[in-house]
Parts: structure tokens; sequence; C-alpha cells
């Protein structure tokens, strides 16, 4: 088999181990690993699996994902393609970013132009790719609100598809690319900005940072951010404390409004807000509330692995940490949650080779 794969793509690798790859740095070896800069080197790669029936996994940051101990039995693609364009039309600017290159660097690009629109996103480790497929969101902003177009290999047809946003069925940390995983291959993402536009200040985070500036500048949002979310442990740049982590373990559930009242006399020691009425009736709940409610706060520790000093959603590897003890710690908490609350929590962090 590897000779075969060999002449289809000859820049292929063997069992690479995944974990230094990773921000949980935990992860067995990828059968197969290829590092893919163009689209045409991904659609040279998927066409690779397919003819000879290897399974394949897209690699970008991994700042959200969580590798098992035996790795991927497949092929992992690495997507590192690059690009970075702009153009003005009406009262938008479009920026137009290759799939592989770096998130926070895009968002600090944008700022520095005074582009807003992705000012509260700063700080988020990962890939442009991999923005659209989780519908990242934060202090107040969600990728989905600015993304026009996704261009992307269908794996089906070895073919370029592209997708403007109605079509990217964006949804609560979702998207069609995460409902059809496999499907798609993102190469491109571009994002609709509006120059000069005044930044986002809506989360209770952010208010409290500015309640002495009421008109902060977007650079200063994006500064307040990443103070922020260091403080959470957060984020992963050069002089910032952090710690081997994919992030936020858990969704935030989204509930009835007949599960929010027998929660509601339920929760004693979570500071407000811990809930967020939506438009539909429904409750989006703090699923960080949630864990500190259950019994998991802040530097609990279940062997090698445990919650984060700095944030209750945040379940990180102390050192030495394998993917099982991850996980059975994820069900532990899963199971006292639902048992106290009646609430079912779901992973925010992507599984792979489980």
């Amino acid at each position: 088999m590897h000779e075969e794969l060999k002449k289809l793509i000859p820049e292929v690798k063997e069992n690479e181990i995944l974990a230094p790859y990773t921000t949980f740095k935990i992860g067995g070896p990828a059968r197969y690993f290829f590092v893919a800069h163009t689209s045409d080197d991904v659609v040279k790669a998927v066409q690779a699996a397919k003819e000879y029936e290897i399974p394949f996994f897209v690699l970008g940051g991994a700042s959200n994902i969580l590798v098992s101990d035996k790795g991927f039995d497949g092929l992992v693609i690495v997507n590192k393609i690059q690009g970075f364009t702009a153009y003005a039309e009406g009262n938008r600017i479009f920026v137009t970013v290759g799939a592989g290159e770096s998130w926070d660097e895009t968002v600090a690009r944008c700022v520095s132009q005074n582009w807003s629109g992705i000012e509260c996103l700063s700080g988020i480790p990962g890939t442009v790719g991999a923005t659209p497929v989780q519908n990242i969101g934060a202090y107040g902003q969600s990728v989905d609100a600015v993304i026009k177009e996704v261009r992307a290999i269908d794996s089906r047809t070895w073919t370029e598809a592209i997708f403007d946003r109605e079509a990217c069925q964006f949804g609560y940390r979702t998207s069609m690319f995460k409902k059809n995983s496999g499907h798609f291959i993102i190469t491109q993402v571009t994002f609709a900005l509006t120059p000069g536009g005044r930044p986002t200040l809506s989360y209770h985070d952010l208010k409290n940072y500015f309640t002495e500036r009421p008109a902060p500048t977007l650079l200063e949002i994006r500064q307040a951010v990443i103070e922020i979310r260091a403080r959470k442990g957060y984020v992963i740049m050069p002089g910032y404390e952090s710690y081997q982590t994919a992030g936020s373990f858990f969704m935030n559930p989204i509930i009835t409004q007949e599960q929010f009242q027998k929660l509601k006399p339920l929760i004693k020691e979570c500071p407000d807000p811990w809930y967020w009425p939506l438009p539909d009736e429904r409750v989006k709940v703090s699923a960080a509330c949630l864990l500190q409610s259950a019994g998991f706060h802040k530097g609990y520790r279940k062997g090698n692995t445990g919650i984060s000093l700095k944030h209750s959603l945040s379940l990180v590897n102390f050192g030495g940490a394998s993917a099982q003890e991850v996980m059975a710690f994820a069900e532990e908490i899963k199971k006292r949650v639902q048992e106290k609350f009646g609430i079912a929590l779901e992973e925010e962090v992507e599984l792979v080779g489980f």
C-alpha cells in the first residue's frame, strides 16, 4: 500500500505522531501524513485516499480536537494553504484568506487596517479554515455574521464548490461542513468587513473592561479580548501562560423554558450572567456554571487530566495524560451533570480516531 500511495503523493510520511501538532499534546500516530500547500495538493491527496480506500482527516491548527491514543488509521492531510487578498465594494471590505493561514494573525491584520467585524474573535487559536466549520464565536461576535463565501474541495467529486453564507447552514458552533464531516475540505474563506466600523461592545466582560472608556478602538478591543482570554489560560501565544488543552470542551447547552425553570433554583454559586434567553424562547446556559455547580471547580484534578486553574470549561492535560484519561473524565462530568440537572452536555471538541 505504501509504495502505491507514494507514487501518487511522494511527500507522504508514515506513522507520524499527531500529539505535537495538537494543542492538547495528546494523540497517537497517523498511518499516513501529508502537508497540502495548494488546492491541487488537496485534490491529489483526496484522490489517492479514495483510490486506495483509505479514510482521511484534515488537520488545521488542531486547537479544537482530541486525537485518540491509537491515532488515526488513515491519511491525515495538514491544510497549509496560504493567501490574503482584499478589495473594497460599497461600504464593505471583502477579505479572502487561505484556509491554512493563522486565524489570529488574520484578525490582527484586519484590525490594523481598521476593518471591523472580527475584533472580538482575537486570540482564538487555529486556522482560518476551521472558523466556518465550528462557526466560532466569542465576546459578542460570531464568524457567520461576516462570512460572505467559503470555497472547498468536494471529496466525492474532487471539484471545487462555493458556498454562500446561507448554504453554509450555520448554527450554534456548527455548520453544514461540521454536519458533513469529511465531505468538504475548505481552501478559502471570504469575509465581509466594515472599514472604519464601530467595534462590538456587547459582551459583559468587555463592557466591564471599558466602563470608563465608552468608545474603545478596534485595537483596544482586540487587546482587551486577548487579556481576558489570557486570564482563562486560553491564549496560545508567545509570552502568555497557557495549558495543554483544546479550549472549551463542552458546548453551552440550549434548553427549553421548562428545563430552565427546573434548573434555576438549583444554581447557587454562579456569577451573573450564567444564562441567556434566546429569541425562540429557549435559553442558552453556561456549561462552565453547570460544571462548577456539579463540583468540578477550577483546578479539579483526576490523574493527569482535570479542569484548568483559570477556566472551569477547559479540560487540560497536566502532563502525560492519555486520550483515554481525558475521555473517561469527560464522561464522569457528563454523567454527574445529567444526574444533578437533567441536562446532557455535548462535546465542542472534535474527537478523532475514536
